[in-house]
């Protein structure tokens, strides 16, 4: 882990660190501070959102390791504005949007003349670090006595950070509960989750006949040992290749940092890291529900308790509120209006007027209608800059860029 980070400070360029006052990046931090005679430069978002900030931990960790610290401050309203420019660099439709505060960090990053940063993705995939893992482990610990009273109580470990959610434990138990007994179901840790988001295909046109279940089974890519892995195996298998390749490495990570001429590297991704990490027993990554257990044996040598022995708490970035508050964004009110809708043709306007409808009002949204917000949104965003207004959209970029349309790809050279 040391060389992997070590190796990857060799550039032309002053190389910073992203820190968002977590394990990851703190370890990645602390490595370069300990093993080298560089001046670090880290880089951390600070959100207006209470319920998003953890800038505490970041100045905390700062000033530690005494980095030279700067901070993109991000408001709701900033998520909102930026967000039609984050679509337009990851070209694709998303349900978060924690993209868009990534997109100000690089930019922030440019703005300081650094060209590279090191960041910690990968350490929660391939050490075992994500809630959806605990949620695994939990219910298969109660599916083996399903009237267990005690035992669905595990669950009010998992997401702290989201008190709506812990605030209804009925509704938790309800969640968790279904399935619970089908543990020799191959994708029995992410089924769960995948039938969850499925609701949101009622707002389409046009909808799937398929079930969640054929879905699956239409699956041919899933390794010939697959099912002798333990269930921790599985869980990280299904995680990485359906989250951290299509999403996290690219519209949260590569497509953002690019749009402003910034590169990510990234330690915990080494292919020696990533071996080292799958070879290891299930117990040294998720012991009990403590996530990345290795990882903090290794990190408490070089941070501070209160760090290495923080629980993880998951990168997000407010939703509603970006799209839906005091002065909502022309484009929003544009993009989803009953006209709009029927024009671009892919969902259904009533479905979609009575959800902006909601969360117009002063109703807290749930998490399923908050990603359909961002769907709806950033889907109406690809086809009206990339279909509708594409010739218009390359003529309004600004005379600093000088613009080729290669093959149908837009190549935009920033000019120096």
């Amino acid at each position: 882990m040391i060389d992997a980070t070590l190796i990857r400070l060799r550039a032309d360029v002053p190389v910073g660190a992203y820190l968002s006052g977590g394990l990851d990046s703190s370890t990645t931090a602390a490595i370069i501070q300990q093993y080298t005679q560089n001046s670090l430069d880290t880089f951390s978002i600070a959100f207006s959102d209470p319920d998003f900030d953890e800038s505490e931990f970041q100045r905390r960790m700062a000033a530690i390791l005494g980095t030279t610290h700067q901070v993109v401050y991000c408001t709701q309203e900033d998520i909102g504005a930026v967000f039609p420019d984050v679509i337009w660099h990851t070209e694709t439709p998303m349900l978060r949007t924690a993209p868009a505060p990534m997109f100000l960090l690089s930019r922030l990053v440019h703005e300081h003349d650094l060209k590279v940063v090191i960041t910690g993705e990968g350490a929660d995939e391939f050490l075992g670090g994500y809630d959806i893992f605990k949620e695994m482990v939990i219910r298969r610990f109660w599916a083996k006595n399903p009237d267990s009273a005690w035992r669905p109580l595990l669950l009010k470990r998992l997401y702290p950070e989201i008190s709506r959610l812990g605030a209804n434990e009925a509704f938790i138990k309800n969640f968790f509960k279904k399935d619970l007994s089908e543990t020799d179901m191959p994708f029995y840790s992410h089924l769960l989750r995948w039938s969850n988001g499925a609701r949101l295909r009622r707002l389409l046109q046009y909808q799937s006949t398929f079930t969640t279940s054929e879905i699956v089974n239409e699956l041919n890519s899933i390794p010939h040992q697959f099912n002798q892995w333990s269930p921790l195996a599985k869980a990280q298998y299904l995680e990485i290749t359906t989250f951290l390749s299509p999403y996290l490495l690219c519209s949260q990570g590569d497509r953002v940092a690019m749009a402003n001429s910034v590169e990510g590297r990234f330690p915990f991704l080494d292919y020696r890291v990533v071996e080292f990490c799958n070879h290891l027993p299930s117990q040294l990554k998720l012991r009990g529900l403590n996530e990345k257990w290795l990882l903090r044996q290794f990190a408490k040598k070089l941070l501070p308790p209160d760090i290495w022995q923080r629980r993880k708490r998951p990168y997000r970035a407010p939703i509603h509120q970006c799209f839906f508050h005091n002065r909502t964004p022309d484009y929003v009110t544009e993009l989803l209006s009953e006209s709009a809708l029927e024009a671009t043709g892919l969902f259904n306007s009533l479905a979609v007027t009575q959800l902006v409808r909601k969360a117009q009002s002063e109703m807290a949204l749930s998490e399923v209608d908050e990603m359909a917000i961002a769907g709806v949104l950033s889907a109406q965003l690809t086809h009206h800059q990339f279909v509708k207004n594409f010739d218009a959209r390359i003529s309004t970029l600004t005379s600093a860029n000088r613009v080729k349309v290669i093959n149908g790809f837009v190549k935009e050279e920033l000019a120096v």
